[in-house]
């Protein structure tokens, strides 16, 4: 990637003395910055990681990075520049570049061993804050990956008792470090719901975001996504894609919790439902998503 980095900067003659990589401008690296990843994403998606990578390595605004076209890239940004557009080039997301992803009103560390969070679980959370308005409430959220979910509820609702699992010991410490990082205080713990010896403890309400994507999906999934977040939070078992879902509404109803939220694939929901409908013995509501996929669903 350097030799194809620096081999795109015909203006400087290609001349790889450190004092002439250093007299590149911002304006000229910007533009090997668009001409690197041209092949690899949309226009739009360019120039959003431009913005992205600006504001990281250079500490600098939408608005200042433009103001500093005509100034001279330092040799450590140089560097910093190159090895970031080697690992955009390999598809890997720039939220694990950086460790840095945004979900609400907080900012996480996320690194290879946990989910980048989506929109649509923020969606869910905005759910179960609008339906929930009990004072002293237990909420556990299971599969927690970074920790977003109970650390989004925790930041609005500090008197609730939020707690949360996961069955892979690395997610749960990134998920602690995002704990002590916002000074919110869950407790998080490891468990591995689909085995039968294991009992969730009791809470009012339960959520989660399980692994949904069947497995019949991969040979669509972006690399992105096939080649870098953790398969163990992606794919769902499959000899049954419902596993995690039938095995929460099961704990769920046994706990006598009042409330589930699932976040699911939003494809089959008829089925999905019947499946609930086995074994929850109060409501089940479908919502839907920001782009109108029936995705949420609610057991009451």
């Amino acid at each position: 990637m350097s030799g194809e980095f620096v081999g795109i900067l015909k203006s400087k003659q290609r001349l790889d003395s450190l004092y002439h990589l250093c007299a590149m401008t911002h304006s000229e690296l910007r533009q090997s910055f668009y001409q690197a990843l041209t092949s690899t994403y949309l226009q739009g998606e360019l120039l959003s990681l431009y913005h992205w990578c600006v504001e990281e390595i250079e500490g600098w605004s939408k608005s200042q990075a433009y103001l500093q076209n005509d100034t001279a890239v330092s040799a450590e940004s140089y560097e910093r520049w190159k090895q970031v557009i080697t690992r955009l080039k390999a598809n890997e997301p720039v939220q694990y570049i950086f460790n840095k992803a945004n979900f609400g009103d907080l900012e996480l560390y996320v690194d290879s061993n946990v989910l980048i969070p989506r929109p649509e679980t923020e969606e869910l959370v905005m759910l179960l804050l609008e339906n929930e308005n009990e004072n002293n409430l237990r909420v556990l959220d299971i599969g927690t990956g970074s920790g977003c979910i109970p650390l989004a509820l925790k930041q609005k609702r500090k008197e609730w008792e939020v707690s949360a699992c996961d069955i892979s010991e690395t997610a749960l410490g990134v998920a602690k470090r995002n704990s002590l990082d916002l000074g919110l205080n869950i407790e998080f713990f490891t468990a591995d719901i689909i085995s039968a010896k294991v009992q969730l403890p009791l809470a009012d309400v339960y959520i989660s975001n399980p692994p949904y994507i069947p497995e019949i999906a991969k040979a669509d999934m972006h690399s992105n996504v096939m080649d870098h977040e953790p398969h163990l939070a992606l794919f769902a078992p499959a000899e049954d894609p419902l596993a995690f879902y039938k095995r929460i509404a099961l704990m769920a109803l046994k706990n006598s919790a009042k409330s589930v939220y699932f976040e699911t694939h939003a494809t089959n929901m008829e089925l999905f439902k019947n499946e609930m409908a086995q074994i929850w013995k109060g409501t089940i509501t479908v919502r839907k998503d920001m782009v109108g996929k029936e995705r949420f669903v609610i057991l009451k």
